[in-house]
């Protein structure tokens, strides 16, 4: 069987790291047509860096140009808002699709899809890689059959590191909770997938990190995660009706174990590629073998719960975060402040059609722009400058501005 003809959409840092992978699945793959509006140079610095890519890599400008090209699959790696749409026009031409997370940014277009997909009988998958991470199903078959009590997640994440010789920095357009929560989804989905899964309460911390409490079906979830930490993070913890516990430490994968206090021997992986790779390598299977894929655990319709919780939490941080800010303005403090700049920049930023920004500078700018705009639109002052006119818009016409000035009235 020949390789495939698949578009990649996007050329972002994920892009990117998509398109290694997808140069590594020559068995599977014939070639890529990469879609890429904004990092067109980029995109073809990397290419031209990849062992034999130039011959099996073609830059389209264009996803009407790709699907002009007879298309046998599509992996979509965008801005999350621009997800929906283009899995939706991949579906009306009955493309077989794989969007990373989030599928959407609200749960009724996350139903939507499905149903296209379901009426063109095309298949529609979410990477949210972590619901086949081998060493996550190792750790959790350590302490099969224990009755849980409770159950831990952290996923911390500095503003700038370097990871795998890529330079990673936080992306302020799409929202955090959006970015973070399928992540911590999949997890708890492993641990417990009974039912669906409840926020109950959702907490801001410093530095625009956040604290959610989820009701499972047979234990209670905390979840702490953020974008402004110190250093990387990626943690889990079990507690166990009997006393016991398990923590998993992958902050470097696979990770350390600990079980009721005992060093365990990390996983060992029998395979060369990584989570990624493996959900890429399984989609672009089920493409050429189509077998059943109802029971794949990334197909769609099985992970519409990863973007209902993603929404409910928005809903309740969006609350929690303005009112945040009120509080700490009537008692003095600053725009300037860590904390409420962060809450401010990470409700606001995700609303304007801006480039992400990938350096330090850029995100001082950003924010910079951002409270000014804020200032003039709470303020309702004459504003000289015509960059903040669309911004300002934007700003009065959110939910974030309506419970702020609700809190605080102008």
């Amino acid at each position: 069987m020949g390789g495939l003809t698949v578009a990649l959409i996007g050329g972002g840092r994920w892009g990117r790291t998509h398109g290694s992978i997808l140069a590594q699945l020559s068995d599977r793959v014939g070639r890529v047509l990469w879609v890429s509006r904004h990092e067109r140079e980029a995109v073809d610095a990397f290419v031209g860096n990849l062992p034999g890519a130039r011959d099996r890599f073609t830059l389209v400008e264009s996803l009407e140009a790709a699907l002009a090209l007879r298309l046998d699959a599509a992996i979509v790696v965008t801005r999350a808002s621009d997800h929906a749409e283009t899995a939706g026009a991949l579906l009306r031409a009955s493309v077989p699709t794989l969007v990373e997370k989030p599928l959407a940014l609200s749960a009724g277009t996350a139903r939507g899809l499905v149903e296209l997909a379901a009426i063109r009988n095309v298949p529609l998958f979410i990477g949210l890689h972590l619901l086949t991470a081998p060493f996550l199903h190792h750790f959790l078959a350590l302490s099969t059959g224990r009755p849980l009590a409770a159950v831990e997640l952290e996923w911390l994440d500095p503003e700038q590191e370097i990871r795998h010789g890529v330079d990673k920095t936080a992306n302020l357009t799409t929202h955090k909770v959006d970015e973070i929560m399928p992540h911590l989804w999949s997890m708890l989905q492993l641990v417990d997938d009974c039912g669906k899964l409840q926020a109950d309460k959702v907490k801001p911390l410093a530095r625009g990190a956040v604290e959610v409490e989820v009701a499972m079906s047979c234990a209670r979830g905390t979840l702490r995660f953020g974008r402004r930490a110190p250093g990387r993070r990626r943690w889990m913890r079990l507690e166990f009706r009997d006393g016991g516990y398990a923590e998993l430490d992958f902050t470097i994968e696979p990770g350390s174990i600990i079980l009721d206090g005992v060093q365990q021997a990390s996983f060992e992986s029998d395979g060369k590629f990584g989570p990624l790779a493996v959900e890429l390598a399984g989609f672009l299977d089920m493409v050429r073998l189509r077998p059943d894929v109802s029971s794949f655990p990334q197909t769609a319709s099985r992970c519409i719960g990863s973007v209902e919780l993603a929404e409910a939490v928005r809903a309740q941080l969006l609350l929690q975060e303005a009112g945040a800010v009120a509080d700490r303005l009537a008692r003095g403090g600053g725009m300037r402040d860590p904390d409420v700049l962060a809450w401010v920049v990470d409700n606001i930023a995700p609303l304007l059609d801006v480039r992400e920004p990938r350096s330090e500078s850029a995100r001082a700018e950003l924010a910079d722009i951002i409270v000014d705009a804020l200032e003039a639109a709470t303020t309702s002052a004459h504003v000289n400058d015509p960059k903040l006119h669309s911004i300002i818009t934007a700003i009065r016409q959110s939910d974030f501005f309506g419970c702020l000035t609700k809190e605080r009235p102008i």
